[in-house]
């Protein structure tokens, strides 16, 4: 953040100076001052039957129910003050739909207020989407329209989205992943072997503050919320201090950056050294080769399919997936801030077990089609802020009238380029429901692995120009009201989101 954004903010928030300490003291990475002393580390949660992050193949009209909970997570504490997804035994389940699905759900909403679920990526008609203009109360249901399930196989997340409340909602629990299949998907799961929850691992980051009882803490004020909530205590599938047995063979990691803030540039490191891993899909999918890399950079919101290739390494070695400095805050002349983005650990790995397997990555996984920009409508769109609050445009939500109109008319369609402009000094994860979308160009540089194929979040970095392509066409036989958003979560409950139509 520039000196002059953090001298603005502090006269326009009295609590932004007094709150500062807090906020360091909240946004350190993997156990801070309310993180217990060293200890043994636990086994990662991983998919089972029923219970915690199960496989749920859903069987014709499913109700998923939204309730408080209470959960062992660090060992020796219950956090009492937990909200969960339920369905029949399942809690958080892992949602796995095939592409060509009709996929028809109610939500019961018992959290105690208003909400909604937004099933993140999916194309589907807005009045299916989670719009907050269809949140419900406490103790009311929502029945979505019959949802079609038309996206490719990837990695795909649903969360609440009600407005002023989902950095709450989604940092006391209340976030879950799902899996589309399609043929590209089971060719690659023959092609390596791999099975689902054995050696296809759904990775959930998520950050959290316990206080000593081991409650959740979360207080998004002064620069808690204007830099969204950071929390102090990694955790992966809910799993404190997590390790992982391996074997010496290629496994998939669904990597999901559940955090309500925090970015994650990740690496897997054998002491000091660097292993190669590959980049096999992103939000929209599969990829269509695989990218090999030593690092990747995920925001909240994002899902980044990996593989790796245990073969590198021995038996009785041991990986550490580790996040490194991400650069995404601008701190120049700011050196007190620089806790805010540090090192930390977030996975140990154990290479266990030697392995007869002798698969190879193929070099072809899927093809994506690219979007032809010639005849595209373009339009510059400005991240800024003022009085407080990140905006799009010089516009904030008005909570007043969910389905304002904000002057960001497409039709049916129509070919768009956005031209994202971040004029802060911290970065914006910029997620547009109902389309997926192809990056162009970055001002700063080179795209990344994690930029190909099809995306539903862009990282925009202070002073960085990103452009993206959209190719705004539908089925659904009317206009749709979708929204477009910054996916820090405080940014958007504060007001960093619009809506957005597309003709009928």
């Amino acid at each position: 953040m520039k000196r002059r954004d953090f001298i603005k903010l502090s006269l326009l928030s009295p609590l932004a100076v007094s709150s500062f300490g807090t906020f360091l003291a909240s946004c350190g990475g993997g156990g801070g001052d309310s993180a217990p002393p060293a200890e043994s580390r636990n086994p990662l949660n991983l998919p089972q039957d029923k219970g915690l992050l199960g496989y749920l193949r859903p069987q014709g009209r499913i109700t998923i129910e939204a309730s408080p909970d209470e959960m062992e997570i660090i060992p020796g504490k219950i956090t009492r003050n937990l909200l969960t997804y339920k369905v029949d035994g399942y809690i958080n389940p892992i949602l796995v739909l095939k592409k060509g699905d009709l996929f028809s759900v109610d939500f019961l909403n018992k959290t105690g207020e208003e909400s909604i679920i937004h099933w993140h990526g999916f194309r589907a008609h807005w009045k299916a989407d989670g719009h907050p203009a269809y949140q419900v109360g406490n103790g009311e249901t929502y029945s979505y329209p019959d949802i079609s399930i038309i996206d490719r196989s990837g990695t795909y997340f649903y969360h609440p989205h009600p407005h002023g409340r989902t950095g709450y909602q989604v940092y006391h629990g209340l976030a879950g992943m799902i899996i589309i299949e399609d043929d590209d998907e089971i060719v690659l799961r023959n092609v390596l072997d791999l099975e689902l929850g054995i050696t296809d691992i759904p990775l959930i980051i998520q950050d959290k503050s316990f206080n000593p009882d081991g409650s959740l803490r979360y207080d998004p004020i002064g620069m808690n919320g204007i830099m969204g909530f950071w929390g102090d205590t990694v955790l992966v599938n809910m799993t404190y201090k997590p390790f992982l047995d391996v074997e010496r063979r290629i496994y998939r990691f669904r990597i999901l950056n559940g955090s309500n803030a925090r970015p994650y540039r990740l690496v897997l490191l054998k002491g000091n050294q660097s292993l190669r891993f590959w980049v096999i899909g992103v939000e929209g999918g599969l990829l269509e080769n695989p990218i090999e890399t030593t690092e990747i950079l995920v925001a909240p919101g994002e899902r980044i399919d990996i593989l790796v290739d245990f073969r590198d390494v021995n038996v009785g070695d041991v990986v550490k997936l580790y996040s490194l400095k991400t650069g995404l805050i601008n701190m120049s002349g700011m050196g007190m801030m620089e806790n805010v983005d540090r090192e930390f650990e977030v996975l140990e790995i154990r290479v266990k077990k030697d392995s007869s397997y002798d698969k190879q990555i193929p070099q072809e996984l899927s093809t994506v089609q690219k979007i032809d920009t010639t005849n595209a409508r373009t339009e510059t769109i400005s991240l800024g802020m003022d009085t407080g609050s990140f905006n799009i445009n010089g516009l904030v939500w008005d909570n007043t009238n969910a389905l304002a109109d904000y002057g960001f008319n497409y039709n049916n369609g129509d070919i768009v380029v956005i031209e994202f402009t971040n004029n802060t000094g911290m970065y914006h994860p910029m997620h547009l429901h109902g389309f997926q979308f192809q990056i162009i160009e970055r001002s700063s540089g080179n795209l990344r692995p994690t930029d190909m194929g099809w995306k539903d979040i862009v990282i925009v970095a202070p002073d960085e120009t990103v452009k993206i392509a959209i190719d705004m066409s539908h089925s659904f036989g009317e206009e749709q009201v979708y929204l477009m958003h910054c996916h820090i979560l405080e940014h958007h409950d504060t007001g960093m989101m619009v809506n957005y139509r597309v003709s009928a």
